[in-house]
C-alpha cells in the first residue's frame, strides 16, 4: 500500500513536491489555508477591469531549468515568451532610453563586457570591473555583502547604477547594502553562463493560468487530493506516514512553534489602467535614478488587445514609507518625465504593497524536525538562489527526493 504524505502549503514548492511525489505513486493531500492555490504566484480577478492580475509582473530568466522543466512536464512552455537575446532596456534623465544588448554571436561573457562597454557613460574602466567580478566570482565570504564586494573590485559608479544595482534589487529584492554576495555571486554565475541562460522570458498568460491551473490539473490527473481553505496547525492533527512543510520560513516557525525572527522584504507592485495605448518604447523598461525601478505594460505581456490598457511599476526593496496617493503620483510624474508629455488621468489604480515578499537571504537557524517531516519552506542561505519562484521549484524537487530516500531506507 502506498505511503500517505501530507504537504502543508499550496504554493509553488508545495505544488512541485506533491507533483514529485505523485508521479512516484504516494497517496498525497496537499493542504493550502488560502481559498487558491499559488501563494503568492497566484493571480486574482478584478471585476471592474474585467481580467486576471498578477499581484506583479514575473520575469525570468533562461537559467531558470527547473522551472522550465515543470512548466514542460504539465505542459505548459506555450505559456512563456522569450527574448531572442539579452536586452535590458533602460533610461535616466540624463541620457534618455538606451540598452544594456548581448552579442549572441559573441562568446557569452566577452558579449557581456562588450555591451557593457558600448553603455553611454561608459570607458575601459567599466571592463575593468567586469573582469575583477568573473575573477574574484567563486571566492565570497558568506558574510559578505554585495557593497563591499563592489568596493572591493572598485566597481564604478555607472556601473553599479546601470547594471549590477539594478539585477541585485530585481533578482534579490535586497539593496547592495544588505545584500549577500555570495548569493549574488551565485545568480551571476548561473545566469550569464551561456547565451541560453543569459535572457529575459515572461508569462503570456496571468500566473494563475500560465503555470498554477496547468499543475493542478496535472496533480488531480494523478490523484492528489487538494483541500482548500485548510489550514494546519499542528502537526499532531496529521496523519500521514511523511509531511512536507512548503511554507515561507516565518509561517513555518510559527507552526512549529520556533521563536526565531525570519526577516522579509516587501515589494510595491502600482497596476494603472489607461484608456489608451501609453506606446511605451519596451514591453519592460527599466528605470534608473527613479523610485520605480521596473514598469511593464501587462496588456502586451498578455497579448490583450481588448479593454483597458493596462500596465505596472514595481519597486523592489520598498521601504520609504509614502502614503499610496503620493507614492501613485510620484510614479506618475516619473513616467511622464519618462516619456516627455502628460499622462491621461489613469482610469483606474490598484496599489499591491507584498509586506512579505521575499524572505531574504541569511544563515538561519537549523531545524529540528522529526525523521518524518520535511522541510520544503522558503530560506534561502548564503551562496543559494534568492527567493524565486526557481527557487522554490528547486525546494518542492529536493523535498520529494528526501522523502523518497526516507522511504527507501525504512523499506531496507
Amino acid at each position: 500500500m502506498a505511503k500517505r504524505i501530507a504537504v502543508v502549503g499550496g504554493g509553488i514548492a508545495g505544488l512541485t513536491a506533491a507533483l514529485r511525489l505523485a508521479e512516484q505513486g504516494y497517496a498525497v493531500d496537499l493542504f493550502e489555508a488560502a481559498p487558491a492555490l499559488g501563494g503568492r504566484t497566484k493571480s486574482f480577478y478584478d471585476e471592474e477591469v474585467g481580467e486576471w492580475v498578477d499581484n506583479g509582473p514575473h520575469a525570468m530568466v533562461g537559467a531558470y531549468h527547473a522551472t522550465l522543466k515543470l512548466l514542460g512536464d504539465v505542459g505548459a512552455l506555450q505559456h512563456v515568451n522569450w527574448q531572442s537575446s539579452l536586452t535590458l532596456p533602460l533610461w535616466d534623465m540624463q541620457r534618455g532610453f538606451f540598452d544594456l544588448k548581448s552579442a549572441s554571436w559573441l562568446p557569452v561573457n566577452v558579449a557581456l563586457i562588450w555591451a557593457v562597454y558600448r553603455l553611454p557613460g561608459h570607458d575601459f574602466s567599466s571592463v575593468k570591473a567586469m573582469l575583477r567580478l568573473a575573477m574574484t566570482m567563486m571566492n565570497r565570504d558568506e558574510t559578505q555583502t554585495v557593497k563591499q564586494w563592489m568596493d572591493e573590485i572598485q566597481a564604478p559608479i555607472r556601473l553599479i547604477e546601470d547594471m549590477l544595482e539594478v539585477l541585485c534589487l530585481g533578482v534579490m529584492n535586497e539593496p547592495m547594502q544588505t545584500a549577500n554576495a555570495k548569493t549574488f555571486a551565485r545568480v551571476l554565475a548561473t545566469s550569464f553562463s551561456s547565451h541560453k541562460n543569459a535572457k529575459m522570458g515572461w508569462f503570456n498568460q496571468p500566473l494563475s493560468q500560465a503555470l498554477i491551473a496547468p499543475v493542478a490539473d496535472k496533480l488531480r490527473d494523478l490523484g492528489v487530493n487538494m483541500a482548500l481553505r485548510h489550514t494546519v496547525r499542528s502537526l499532531d492533527a496529521l496523519n500521514h506516514d511523511a509531511v512536507v512543510l512548503a511554507l515561507p520560513a516565518f509561517a513555518r516557525n510559527r507552526l512549529l512553534g520556533i521563536k526565531e525572527e525570519v526577516e522579509t522584504q516587501a515589494i510595491t507592485n502600482i497596476h494603472l489602467w489607461f484608456e489608451e495605448d501609453l506606446n511605451l518604447p519596451n514591453m519592460m523598461q527599466g528605470m534608473l535614478g527613479t523610485y520605480g525601478q521596473w514598469l511593464f505594460d501587462v496588456s502586451k505581456m498578455m497579448q490583450a488587445t481588448t479593454g483597458l490598457h493596462h500596465v505596472c511599476i514595481i519597486i523592489s526593496a520598498d521601504e520609504i514609507q509614502l502614503s499610496q496617493d503620493a507614492l501613485v503620483n510620484t510614479i506618475l510624474h516619473e513616467i511622464e518625465v519618462m516619456l516627455d508629455r502628460s499622462l491621461p488621468e489613469p482610469k483606474k489604480v490598484r496599489f499591491i504593497r507584498e509586506k512579505r515578499a521575499t524572505v531574504l537571504v541569511k544563515n538561519h537557524g537549523k531545524l529540528d524536525l522529526p525523521a518524518y517531516v520535511f522541510d520544503a519552506g522558503e530560506a534561502p542561505v548564503p551562496g543559494e538562489l534568492p527567493a524565486t519562484i526557481e527557487l522554490a521549484v528547486i525546494s518542492g524537487e529536493k523535498a520529494a527526493l528526501r522523502v523518497l530516500s526516507w522511504d527507501k531506507k525504512h523499506k531496507n
